[in-house]
């Protein structure tokens, strides 16, 4: 028998533990034939939304709306929103995509760009006049940089009294991170990374400004996108309901995992485990003689370790996956000098120990 193997990969990543009797049972009783706009996949929807409204702490007139990717969410908002110009913080690749995304929607994007491994902090942005939005990358995870929760909100609050709206990337920041949905317009993140599951759905919390923007932007017949447009996205979001047939087994799946994630403690929970896997895992790579690639301790990310290995990463990893542990390469430019490590929920304190061990045995070779 085939031994299963550990994922630290930054996603796809290991699975949350309940996903394979979750899938043994939506195979057994149906679900998984039934119309996306039938009563128990209705039921699951609302479901879900109810659980990450309390994991999240989402308020009540904030849209839960369901997408394909992180990357379609990037198209939705930026589409449905931006009248003149988007400006973007970039600091890795995700965040370089949002930006590009802009550009390949033939709108003006303006950028504050520091290099790899950087982050940023608002008292050090200088955002143009006129912005319609400010997109952040909160975790990036190519690179393992941050923006810090009050920096995020910081940033927020000033493109919002300037009119403007915000938008977060938060792939590998939600659940973790406490970004607060009320103090953005659009928070946004796949399903494939900090919650344990299986890759193809995308989630965007949307404020009642971001949905309101784009439906004024469609009364005028502004582009607001073609089909699955912000105001298609929350009316059917208000039914419980998506516009075309969805996932139905990620939106199962999201459910119950945030649902065991409350009963363990919610948020705050998931905030502790993490502060004190990062400090007892940088902690120990510091012994080991390694370095973070970022250097700032404030702006490295506790969901996405990114490790550099001066005489390369490949031989090392390779050594690592023959024990049955899986770890991200570097990513784009770093491919190969880095080691990008999950940090999130499913990655639990037995399973970091077990790698941590088998990188001080393998150094030591």
């Amino acid at each position: 028998m085939t031994t299963p193997l550990l994922s630290f990969a930054p996603g796809p990543t290991q699975l949350h533990p309940l996903v394979p009797s979750e899938l043994r049972r939506m195979a057994a009783d149906g679900y998984l034939s039934e119309s996306h706009r039938s009563a128990p996949v209705r039921r699951e929807v609302a479901r879900m939304e109810e659980a990450l409204r309390t994991l999240l702490g989402i308020p009540s007139d904030h849209r839960v709306l369901l997408v394909g990717s992180a990357t379609e969410a990037m198209e939705r908002i930026l589409q449905g929103v931006v009248e003149a110009r988007s400006f973007h913080l970039v600091n890795g690749a995700f965040a370089r995509r949002f930006h590009a995304v802009a550009g390949k929607l033939g709108l003006e994007a303006g950028d504050a760009t520091v290099p790899d491994g950087e982050g940023f902090r608002s008292g050090a942005v200088e955002i143009p006049a006129g912005t319609d939005l400010l997109a952040m990358t909160q975790n990036e995870t190519s690179t393992g940089a941050r923006i810090s929760p009050p920096e995020v909100h910081a940033l927020a609050d000033r493109i919002r009294q300037a009119g403007g709206l915000a938008a977060v990337d938060l792939v590998t920041g939600w659940p973790t991170e406490p970004v607060d949905p009320a103090r953005i317009d659009a928070g946004f993140f796949s399903v494939q990374k900090g919650f344990g599951l299986p890759a193809g759905l995308g989630v965007i919390v949307a404020s009642p400004a971001l949905v309101e923007r784009a439906q004024e932007r469609l009364g005028r017949r502004a582009a607001v996108g073609p089909f699955f447009h912000i105001p298609a996205l929350a009316d059917a979001a208000d039914r419980h309901e998506t516009v075309a047939t969805p996932n139905t087994l990620a939106i199962r799946l999201l459910a119950r995992v945030a649902e065991a994630f409350l009963a363990e403690g919610g948020g705050a929970a998931l905030r502790e485990a993490a502060e004190a896997g990062f400090h007892r895992w940088w902690d120990t790579v510091a012994e080991l003689g390694l370095e973070p690639f970022v250097a700032d301790e404030d702006l490295r990310s506790r969901t996405v370790a990114v490790v550099q290995v001066p005489s390369g990463a490949d031989a090392l990893r390779a050594r690592l996956r023959e024990r049955g542990l899986v770890v991200g390469d570097g990513y784009g430019p770093w491919k190969g000098k880095h080691l990008r490590v999950a940090h999130f929920p499913v990655q639990t304190p037995a399973m970091q120990a077990t790698l941590l061990e088998a990188l001080r045995q393998e150094l030591a070779r």
